[in-house]
């Protein structure tokens, strides 16, 4: 007989990554022509190699979780000591605020683009890094001063400023807002026209309707027949071929499979003038945290009864095989229908195949969707690879982030580093700590979705959903 906890089959998702002795990360180095591989050189555990293609994110540190572990006897090595996010043709290195600091070539570094031949210390322990392919040529569509090496100390002269590449001070500089700066007039990609709006081929765009750590969401008319819907427009960060592009739009055309009364649904997409850009529905409304920054903290029945219905969809899109990897509140959009409030989940997917294509560039410090709080720690272990509960984590966050207006760990002027080290590290704030009136029971499923590991989570999202719906009041 099944337990109810059992886990039957279902569809195959990529696994997580085991890094114990020599491990590959993503996937063996000769599947993608470009790749890293990291040798420790120096230090207890001389010899062991890893390897990594696609986007990653490598943590080093004395903590368990992270895929180096540097010995707990090393005094200058801390818990989490340092990351190096990989996306070729990007490798950049970032200090996690540890407390003897990392060298690259034997320089003290905050944040640092790393290179063939690159030696990273910290504490006792030695690495080189090799950067497998022709990494040369396709660095030539990033600004020189983004992939910048490391400069000898003596030319430093001790000026951290000299240390770290303007590109990368802006995506690591304390609390960015949600939405992007508004792109100059001078920089409006070819193809836009009037006011700044885009042109489409097959709609016109009529007005924006809002900014994320993607791109930007306009209302637009499609000219065959004059429906409205959204057409979301995002610039690759870093130069790509056209046939990077027209792979990862073929890849995305796999979302319009999904179709469900709460996923908004995904019609097409394509590329004009230097933007990708994708044809969604159109939904009327708002965001749940527009609601939130205007009105407050939600109604316990009110935010339970919305996140009952973000569940049913991504219950349905996990049978067929896709993760959401981007729930957060200003993903859920609130309208009504029929005198009933309904929450319709956004972008679904899109964020995922985005990010684990190389044409996103560095993405998982850079937070200017403000993604991070939502993150479940496995995702940031195994950034490609979201798995059907790292979506049940970000909903549990989300619950708890409306039913508060605070965020699961203590966020307040925290740099990203440090957010990604608690939600690593750190055990949860307490929801009845910050909500006094929110049941023990309803308190004690929102701790469960948000445990540390996949395994002590709920089984699946309908699991979470039912362990919900006695809150959610009438129509939950």
């Amino acid at each position: 007989m099944m337990n109810s906890e059992s886990r039957p089959k279902g569809p195959s998702f990529a696994a997580g990554c085991e890094v114990d002795g020599d491990a590959t990360i993503g996937g063996p180095a000769a599947t993608d022509p470009m790749g890293v591989r990291l040798v420790v050189v120096k230090g207890v555990g001389r010899g062991r190699t890893f390897e990594m293609t696609g986007h990653q994110g490598f943590l080093a540190g004395r903590s368990s979780r992270a895929h180096l572990r540097l010995p707990k006897t090393d005094r200058y090595a801390s818990r989490i000591h340092f990351m190096i996010e990989i996306n070729p043709p990007c490798c950049r290195l970032v200090d996690m605020g540890s407390r003897n600091g990392t060298k690259v070539n034997r320089q003290r570094v905050e944040c640092a683009d790393l290179h063939d031949g690159d030696l990273i210390q910290v504490g006792r322990t030695l690495l080189k890094i090799s950067l497998l392919g022709n990494w040369d040529a396709a660095q030539k569509g990033i600004p020189a001063a983004s992939h910048a090496r490391p400069q000898p100390p003596e030319a430093a002269a001790g000026n951290l400023a000299t240390q770290t590449s303007p590109m990368w001070q802006e995506r690591i500089s304390p609390p960015v807002p949600s939405a992007p700066r508004p792109i100059p007039a001078s920089q409006t990609p070819a193809g836009s026209r009037g006011e700044g709006l885009p042109s489409i081929p097959g709609y016109r765009c009529l007005r924006e309707l809002g900014r994320g750590g993607m791109g930007i969401v306009y209302l637009a008319m499609r000219k065959a027949d004059g429906g409205r819907v959204a057409v979301k427009t995002v610039q690759p960060a870093v130069g790509v071929s056209p046939e990077e592009t027209q792979r990862f739009l073929r890849e995305v055309a796999i979302l319009s499979q999904l179709r469900h009364p709460n996923i908004v649904a995904f019609h097409e997409s394509g590329e004009a003038g230097g933007l990708l850009f994708f044809v969604m529905d159109y939904v009327e409304g708002t965001n749940a945290s527009q609601i939130l920054k205007d009105q407050g903290p939600w109604d316990i029945p009110r935010a339970v009864r919305l996140l009952c219905q973000t569940l049913a969809a991504l219950a349905y899109a996990h049978e067929r095989g896709f993760v959401h990897r981007d729930v957060k509140p200003a993903n859920l959009l609130v309208g009504s229908q029929d005198q009933t409030e309904t929450c319709t989940l956004a972008d679904f997917g899109l964020a995922r195949m985005y990010h684990a294509s190389s044409l996103s560039g560095l993405t998982i410090l850079g937070d200017v969707g403000g993604t991070i709080p939502y993150m479940a720690p496995e995702q940031i272990l195994d950034y490609r690879h979201a798995q059907p509960a790292a979506d049940q984590y970000a909903a549990a966050a989300t619950l708890y982030h409306l039913l508060t207006g605070q965020h699961v760990y203590e966020f307040e002027g925290v740099s990203s580093q440090f957010r990604l080290s608690k939600i690593l590290c750190d055990p949860a704030v307490p929801i009845r700590e910050r909500r006094p009136d929110v049941p023990e029971r309803l308190a004690q499923a929102i701790h469960r979705a948000l445990g540390k590991s996949p395994d002590s989570r709920f089984r699946d999202v309908m699991l979470f959903r039912r362990a919900l719906l006695p809150f959610g009041g009438e129509g939950a």
